[in-house]
Protein backbone atom coordinates (compact mmCIF):
# COMPACT_ATOMS: atom_id res chain seq x y z
CA UNK A 1 0.00 0.00 0.00
CA UNK A 2 1.55 3.27 -1.13
CA UNK A 3 1.53 6.51 0.82
CA UNK A 4 -0.66 8.41 -1.57
CA UNK A 5 -3.22 5.72 -1.25
CA UNK A 6 -3.14 5.78 2.57
CA UNK A 7 -2.62 9.48 3.26
CA UNK A 8 -6.05 9.78 4.74
CA UNK A 9 -5.18 7.00 7.20
CA UNK A 10 -1.93 8.77 8.14
CA UNK A 11 -3.62 12.14 8.54
CA UNK A 12 -6.42 10.61 10.59
CA UNK A 13 -3.91 8.82 12.81
CA UNK A 14 -1.97 12.01 13.37
CA UNK A 15 -5.11 13.90 14.36
CA UNK A 16 -6.12 11.12 16.70
CA UNK A 17 -2.63 11.17 18.22
CA UNK A 18 -2.83 14.93 18.81
CA UNK A 19 -6.28 14.58 20.36
CA UNK A 20 -5.06 11.75 22.54
CA UNK A 21 -2.09 13.83 23.73
CA UNK A 22 -4.35 16.80 24.46
CA UNK A 23 -6.76 14.56 26.37
CA UNK A 24 -3.85 13.15 28.37
CA UNK A 25 -2.62 16.65 29.25
CA UNK A 26 -6.15 17.73 30.21
CA UNK A 27 -6.49 14.62 32.38
CA UNK A 28 -3.22 15.41 34.14
CA UNK A 29 -4.35 18.97 34.83
CA UNK A 30 -7.68 17.76 36.23
CA UNK A 31 -5.86 15.22 38.38
CA UNK A 32 -3.61 17.99 39.75
CA UNK A 33 -6.60 20.20 40.58
CA UNK A 34 -8.33 17.24 42.16
CA UNK A 35 -5.38 16.53 44.42
CA UNK A 36 -5.19 20.22 45.37
CA UNK A 37 -8.90 20.27 46.22
CA UNK A 38 -8.52 17.01 48.11
CA UNK A 39 -5.72 18.47 50.23
CA UNK A 40 -7.78 21.59 50.96
CA UNK A 41 -10.76 19.44 51.89
CA UNK A 42 -8.66 17.37 54.27
CA UNK A 43 -7.25 20.56 55.83
CA UNK A 44 -10.77 21.97 56.31
CA UNK A 45 -11.97 18.64 57.68
CA UNK A 46 -9.06 18.49 60.11
CA UNK A 47 -9.78 22.10 61.23
CA UNK A 48 -13.46 21.26 61.65
CA UNK A 49 -12.62 18.24 63.79
CA UNK A 50 -10.35 20.40 65.91
CA UNK A 51 -13.16 22.91 66.45
CA UNK A 52 -15.60 20.16 67.37
CA UNK A 53 -13.19 18.47 69.75
CA UNK A 54 -11.85 21.58 71.48
CA UNK A 55 -13.12 22.97 74.81
CA UNK A 56 -16.53 24.72 74.60
CA UNK A 57 -16.70 28.45 73.78
CA UNK A 58 -15.42 30.83 75.05
CA UNK A 59 -11.80 29.94 74.79
CA UNK A 60 -9.32 30.65 77.56
CA UNK A 61 -7.88 33.59 75.63
CA UNK A 62 -11.31 35.13 75.23
CA UNK A 63 -12.05 34.66 78.92
CA UNK A 64 -8.77 36.29 79.87
CA UNK A 65 -9.38 39.24 77.54
CA UNK A 66 -12.93 39.73 78.81
CA UNK A 67 -11.67 39.73 82.40
CA UNK A 68 -9.20 42.47 81.51
CA UNK A 69 -11.97 44.49 79.84
CA UNK A 70 -14.23 43.99 82.86
CA UNK A 71 -11.52 45.14 85.25
CA UNK A 72 -11.02 48.28 83.19
CA UNK A 73 -14.75 49.04 83.09
CA UNK A 74 -15.14 48.44 86.83
CA UNK A 75 -12.26 50.83 87.50
CA UNK A 76 -13.86 53.53 85.33
CA UNK A 77 -17.25 53.02 86.98
CA UNK A 78 -15.59 53.30 90.39
CA UNK A 79 -13.89 56.55 89.40
CA UNK A 80 -17.17 58.01 88.10
CA UNK A 81 -19.07 56.85 91.17
CA UNK A 82 -16.47 58.39 93.46
CA UNK A 83 -16.68 61.67 91.54
CA UNK A 84 -20.48 61.99 91.59
CA UNK A 85 -20.75 60.82 95.20
CA UNK A 86 -18.51 63.57 96.57
CA UNK A 87 -19.82 65.82 99.28
CA UNK A 88 -22.94 63.79 100.24
CA UNK A 89 -25.55 65.45 102.42
CA UNK A 90 -24.95 64.83 106.13
CA UNK A 91 -26.81 62.17 108.07
CA UNK A 92 -26.91 63.81 111.47
CA UNK A 93 -30.47 65.15 111.02
CA UNK A 94 -32.24 61.82 111.26
CA UNK A 95 -34.78 62.89 113.85
CA UNK A 96 -37.40 65.63 113.42
CA UNK A 97 -36.01 67.70 116.29
CA UNK A 98 -32.49 67.37 114.90
CA UNK A 99 -33.70 68.66 111.55
CA UNK A 100 -35.26 71.76 113.16
CA UNK A 101 -31.97 72.61 114.87
CA UNK A 102 -29.99 72.06 111.69
CA UNK A 103 -32.38 74.16 109.61
CA UNK A 104 -31.95 77.04 112.06
CA UNK A 105 -28.17 76.66 111.90
CA UNK A 106 -28.10 76.64 108.08
CA UNK A 107 -30.34 79.73 107.78
CA UNK A 108 -28.35 81.74 110.29
CA UNK A 109 -25.02 80.73 108.75
CA UNK A 110 -26.22 81.68 105.27
CA UNK A 111 -27.53 85.06 106.40
CA UNK A 112 -24.21 85.88 108.09
CA UNK A 113 -22.26 84.86 105.00
CA UNK A 114 -24.48 87.01 102.80
CA UNK A 115 -24.04 89.99 105.12
CA UNK A 116 -20.24 89.64 105.09
CA UNK A 117 -20.24 89.29 101.28
CA UNK A 118 -22.48 92.33 100.84
CA UNK A 119 -25.18 90.33 99.08
CA UNK A 120 -28.64 91.80 99.41
CA UNK A 121 -31.29 89.38 100.66
CA UNK A 122 -35.07 89.81 100.76
CA UNK A 123 -36.82 90.41 104.05
CA UNK A 124 -38.01 86.81 103.97
CA UNK A 125 -35.94 84.02 102.42
CA UNK A 126 -37.77 81.10 103.95
CA UNK A 127 -37.60 78.39 101.26
CA UNK A 128 -40.24 76.61 103.31
CA UNK A 129 -37.85 75.88 106.20
CA UNK A 130 -38.53 78.91 108.41
CA UNK A 131 -41.46 77.25 110.18
CA UNK A 132 -39.15 74.43 111.23
CA UNK A 133 -36.19 76.65 112.09
CA UNK A 134 -38.27 78.89 114.33
CA UNK A 135 -39.55 75.90 116.24
CA UNK A 136 -43.13 76.61 115.28
CA UNK A 137 -43.55 73.21 113.64
CA UNK A 138 -41.92 69.83 113.64
CA UNK A 139 -41.83 67.84 110.39
CA UNK A 140 -43.30 64.40 110.12
CA UNK A 141 -40.79 61.63 110.58
CA UNK A 142 -41.47 60.32 107.07
CA UNK A 143 -40.59 63.76 105.62
CA UNK A 144 -37.27 64.17 107.42
CA UNK A 145 -35.03 62.30 104.90
CA UNK A 146 -36.20 64.35 101.96
CA UNK A 147 -36.30 67.61 103.90
CA UNK A 148 -32.69 67.02 104.93
CA UNK A 149 -31.73 66.37 101.35
CA UNK A 150 -33.58 69.50 100.17
CA UNK A 151 -32.02 71.67 102.86
CA UNK A 152 -28.55 70.52 101.91
CA UNK A 153 -29.27 70.96 98.19
CA UNK A 154 -30.53 74.50 98.77
CA UNK A 155 -27.46 75.33 100.86
CA UNK A 156 -25.07 74.04 98.20
CA UNK A 157 -26.78 75.89 95.35
CA UNK A 158 -27.19 79.17 97.27
CA UNK A 159 -23.58 79.12 98.50
CA UNK A 160 -22.42 79.18 94.88
CA UNK A 161 -24.18 82.53 94.46
CA UNK A 162 -22.40 83.92 97.51
CA UNK A 163 -19.02 82.57 96.43
CA UNK A 164 -19.36 84.18 92.99
CA UNK A 165 -20.36 87.56 94.47
CA UNK A 166 -23.83 88.21 93.09
CA UNK A 167 -25.42 91.55 93.91
CA UNK A 168 -28.71 90.29 95.33
CA UNK A 169 -30.60 87.06 95.89
CA UNK A 170 -34.31 87.58 95.37
CA UNK A 171 -35.71 84.09 95.75
CA UNK A 172 -34.72 80.51 96.53
CA UNK A 173 -37.39 77.84 96.10
CA UNK A 174 -37.72 74.11 96.50
CA UNK A 175 -40.43 71.59 95.70
CA UNK A 176 -42.74 71.94 98.70
CA UNK A 177 -44.17 68.50 99.37
CA UNK A 178 -44.75 68.77 103.12
CA UNK A 179 -47.45 71.47 103.08
CA UNK A 180 -50.92 70.50 104.23
CA UNK A 181 -53.57 70.66 101.52
CA UNK A 182 -56.55 72.79 102.51
CA UNK A 183 -58.95 70.83 100.31
CA UNK A 184 -57.52 67.36 99.89
CA UNK A 185 -58.91 65.29 97.06
CA UNK A 186 -61.15 62.39 98.13
CA UNK A 187 -59.56 58.98 97.70
CA UNK A 188 -60.37 57.26 94.42
CA UNK A 189 -62.55 54.19 94.65
CA UNK A 190 -60.55 51.15 93.73
CA UNK A 191 -61.87 48.59 91.28
CA UNK A 192 -62.46 45.03 92.26
CA UNK A 193 -59.29 42.90 92.23
CA UNK A 194 -57.19 46.01 91.62
CA UNK A 195 -53.68 45.47 93.09
CA UNK A 196 -52.41 47.73 95.81
CA UNK A 197 -50.21 50.58 94.53
CA UNK A 198 -46.53 50.02 95.30
CA UNK A 199 -45.32 51.81 98.40
CA UNK A 200 -42.23 53.95 97.83
CA UNK A 201 -40.03 54.47 100.91
CA UNK A 202 -39.81 58.17 101.89
CA UNK A 203 -36.03 58.12 101.53
CA UNK A 204 -36.45 57.17 97.85
CA UNK A 205 -38.73 60.07 96.93
CA UNK A 206 -37.46 63.19 95.16
CA UNK A 207 -38.25 65.64 92.39
CA UNK A 208 -36.96 62.87 90.13
CA UNK A 209 -35.62 59.43 90.95
CA UNK A 210 -33.83 56.70 89.01
CA UNK A 211 -36.07 53.61 88.72
CA UNK A 212 -33.31 51.43 90.21
CA UNK A 213 -32.46 53.90 92.98
CA UNK A 214 -29.16 54.96 91.39
CA UNK A 215 -29.80 58.64 92.14
CA UNK A 216 -32.32 61.09 93.53
CA UNK A 217 -32.83 64.62 92.23
CA UNK A 218 -34.01 67.72 94.06
CA UNK A 219 -34.97 70.73 91.93
CA UNK A 220 -33.98 74.11 93.34
CA UNK A 221 -35.06 77.49 91.96
CA UNK A 222 -32.77 80.55 92.14
CA UNK A 223 -33.53 84.17 91.26
CA UNK A 224 -30.68 86.68 91.62
CA UNK A 225 -29.16 89.83 90.17
CA UNK A 226 -25.51 90.09 89.15
CA UNK A 227 -23.14 91.57 86.63
CA UNK A 228 -22.80 89.70 83.34
CA UNK A 229 -19.35 88.38 84.22
CA UNK A 230 -20.63 87.09 87.55
CA UNK A 231 -23.49 85.27 85.83
CA UNK A 232 -20.97 83.36 83.72
CA UNK A 233 -19.05 82.48 86.88
CA UNK A 234 -22.23 81.16 88.51
CA UNK A 235 -23.01 78.96 85.50
CA UNK A 236 -19.45 77.65 85.46
CA UNK A 237 -19.42 76.91 89.20
CA UNK A 238 -22.72 75.03 89.00
CA UNK A 239 -21.42 72.92 86.11
CA UNK A 240 -18.22 72.08 88.04
CA UNK A 241 -19.65 71.77 91.55
CA UNK A 242 -18.45 68.78 93.65
CA UNK A 243 -22.10 67.97 94.31
CA UNK A 244 -23.38 67.06 90.84
CA UNK A 245 -25.78 69.71 89.51
CA UNK A 246 -27.51 70.28 86.17
CA UNK A 247 -29.07 73.54 84.98
CA UNK A 248 -32.51 72.73 83.55
CA UNK A 249 -33.89 76.24 82.98
CA UNK A 250 -32.24 79.61 82.43
CA UNK A 251 -33.85 83.01 81.92
CA UNK A 252 -32.24 86.44 82.08
CA UNK A 253 -33.34 90.03 81.59
CA UNK A 254 -31.16 93.13 81.38
CA UNK A 255 -32.09 95.73 83.97
CA UNK A 256 -31.73 98.75 81.71
CA UNK A 257 -34.10 101.11 79.96
CA UNK A 258 -31.88 101.92 76.98
CA UNK A 259 -33.41 99.09 74.95
CA UNK A 260 -36.87 100.62 75.34
CA UNK A 261 -36.16 103.32 72.73
CA UNK A 262 -38.14 102.71 69.55
CA UNK A 263 -37.12 103.69 65.99
CA UNK A 264 -39.85 106.29 65.66
CA UNK A 265 -38.59 108.09 68.78
CA UNK A 266 -35.04 107.97 67.41
CA UNK A 267 -36.13 109.54 64.11
CA UNK A 268 -37.63 112.41 66.09
CA UNK A 269 -34.52 112.68 68.23
CA UNK A 270 -33.54 116.08 66.91
CA UNK A 271 -36.89 117.40 68.10
CA UNK A 272 -36.36 116.05 71.64
CA UNK A 273 -34.35 117.35 74.56
CA UNK A 274 -33.16 113.83 75.38
CA UNK A 275 -29.40 113.80 74.71
CA UNK A 276 -29.40 110.04 74.13
CA UNK A 277 -32.07 110.33 71.45
CA UNK A 278 -30.17 113.17 69.80
CA UNK A 279 -26.99 111.06 69.86
CA UNK A 280 -28.73 108.09 68.28
CA UNK A 281 -30.41 110.28 65.67
CA UNK A 282 -27.03 111.75 64.75
CA UNK A 283 -26.10 108.76 62.63
CA UNK A 284 -25.70 105.62 64.79
CA UNK A 285 -29.10 104.17 63.97
CA UNK A 286 -30.13 106.15 60.90
CA UNK A 287 -28.43 107.75 57.93
CA UNK A 288 -25.54 106.73 55.70
CA UNK A 289 -23.18 106.23 58.64
CA UNK A 290 -25.59 104.00 60.57
CA UNK A 291 -23.95 101.06 62.33
CA UNK A 292 -24.95 97.48 61.54
CA UNK A 293 -26.98 95.49 64.03
CA UNK A 294 -23.97 93.52 65.40
CA UNK A 295 -22.13 96.81 65.87
CA UNK A 296 -25.06 98.24 67.82
CA UNK A 297 -25.29 95.41 70.36
CA UNK A 298 -25.04 96.92 73.82
CA UNK A 299 -23.35 94.92 76.60
CA UNK A 300 -23.02 97.41 79.39
CA UNK A 301 -22.42 97.04 83.11
CA UNK A 302 -26.08 97.03 84.09
CA UNK A 303 -27.10 94.18 86.43
CA UNK A 304 -28.71 91.13 84.89
CA UNK A 305 -31.66 89.44 86.57
CA UNK A 306 -31.37 85.67 86.26
CA UNK A 307 -33.85 82.90 86.98
CA UNK A 308 -32.31 79.43 87.25
CA UNK A 309 -33.70 75.99 87.80
CA UNK A 310 -31.04 73.59 89.08
CA UNK A 311 -31.33 69.82 89.55
CA UNK A 312 -29.13 68.65 92.42
CA UNK A 313 -28.28 64.94 92.13
CA UNK A 314 -27.71 62.71 95.14
CA UNK A 315 -25.76 59.51 94.52
CA UNK A 316 -25.50 58.51 98.14
CA UNK A 317 -25.05 54.82 98.87
CA UNK A 318 -28.17 54.76 101.03
CA UNK A 319 -30.44 55.22 98.03
CA UNK A 320 -28.78 52.58 95.88
CA UNK A 321 -30.20 49.11 95.50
Amino acid sequence: MSFPQNRFVVIGGSVLGVLLAAELIFLLLIQRDFKTAQRELKTAERRLNQLHNRAPYPSEKNVEQLKKNLDGLEYQVGEIRAAVSQNPFPKEAEEAADFCARAQEVIERFQKRAERAGVELPDSLEVGFAKYASGGAVPEAAHVPRLSRQLYSVEQAANILLDCGVLAIEEVTREVFDAEKKNPEPPRRRRRNEPDPPEIPPELVGSKAHPDGLFLVERIGLVFSAKEETVWQVLSRISNAPHFMVITEFEHTAQTEILSYNPEAVKRGNESDDETLQYLAGGILVGEKALSRPERIIAGNEPVRVRLSVDVYNFDAEVKK
